[in-house]
């Protein structure tokens, strides 16, 4: 029964990680390393990083370190649904705002 749940969670997104997006970034901003939040969306695999402004990504990309969210995705074929599509959205828009306006961005 174990092995099932730990086989379940490890396929799919951990909706804790979720909640807090605002003080997460907050969080992020302090540490010596800040990290901006993507993910990836479609056939192309391509990282999506919502709610940066597009003058600001050169910066980014170079400065900051950048974590897929739903990294598994990069293994997956299925179609993501769209409940998980919005969760991701809005919380990488929301704490990606944050971050760049506590990093002065």
């Amino acid at each position: 029964m174990c092995i099932l749940a730990t086989c379940v969670l490890a396929r799919g997104l951990d909706y804790r990680l979720f909640q807090y997006p605002v003080d997460d970034a907050k969080k992020s901003a302090d540490s010596a390393y800040p990290t901006f939040m993507a993910y990836v969306v479609g056939t192309n695999k391509e990282r999506r990083i919502p709610g940066v402004d597009p003058k600001h990504m050169s910066v980014i990309k170079q400065k900051y370190r950048i974590k897929v969210m739903n990294e598994y995705r990069l293994y997956d074929d299925s179609e993501m649904d769209i409940e998980e599509k919005i969760l991701l959205e809005r919380y990488c828009t929301r704490y990606n705002r944050q971050l760049a306006i506590s990093l002065g961005l």
